[in-house]
């Protein structure tokens, strides 16, 4: 059982994947900008301002991140491409509205909540405009998820609840439509990172962040 949880920050993914992956005893599987940043000691709100100008990095973090769901045979990924990029017996979008997300965020940002409203939508933009630069895919249209989970409206508990329950229900009798997305991106991947288009990567930073993720087998 392989499952991805997707949405758009402070909507809950990190407490979801948490708790489901408690409920089913599988394994979780994340690995993101944050994770880069600390490993090669740059800044997050650098780094994410790297990753705006440079395509590459996307392409390298998402292989690295198919790669390891792949290696697992039941796990849960939790991310904001997850249900774009696994190939999971069920996805989930976890959606909360744009207020509720900031006031979120601001539990663990001591900022006022007006900053991390604009803050957030940017970053939703940003994202948004991103994806659909590097894959041609609208984050935004979900109509390919098994499971849209309102967390405005619900406890974290019954979020977790919910998903289980949906999980279980795909182990017995699940007809569902293949993703179209992971073939799709992977081939996208496989294009961009040739060696032709690597060598073409001038950036000291960019080449270190794809030297790391690409060292992983």
């Amino acid at each position: 059982m392989k499952i991805a949880i997707s949405g758009l920050s402070g909507c809950g993914n990190t407490t979801a994947c948490t708790n489901v992956g408690k409920a089913l005893n599988l394994a979780s599987v994340n690995y993101t900008f944050r994770n880069v940043a600390h490993e090669l000691n740059i800044p997050l709100k650098e780094f994410q301002l790297l990753v705006g100008k440079n395509p590459e990095i996307d392409y390298v973090l998402d292989s690295k991140l198919i790669k390891l769901a792949e290696k697992e045979q039941n796990c849960i990924v939790g991310t904001r491409l997850a249900g774009w990029l696994i190939d999971a017996d069920l996805t989930v979008w976890l959606h909360a509205s744009l207020e509720t997300r900031a006031q979120r965020i601001g539990k663990r940002e001591d900022k006022p909540l007006a900053q991390l409203i604009k803050e957030t939508k940017l970053r939703d933009k940003q994202n948004i405009d991103r994806y659909k630069k590097v894959y041609g895919i609208n984050t935004m249209d979900h109509d390919h998820f098994d499971l849209v989970v309102n967390t405005e409206r619900l406890s974290p508990e019954q979020v977790a609840a919910l998903i289980v329950a949906a999980a279980k229900l795909a182990e017995k009798n699940w007809q569902r439509v293949k993703n179209p997305y992971p073939e799709k991106i992977k081939r996208i991947i496989g294009r961009k990172l040739s060696e032709q288009n690597l060598l073409k990567v001038k950036d000291k930073q960019v080449k270190q962040v794809i030297t790391t993720c690409l060292q992983f087998k």
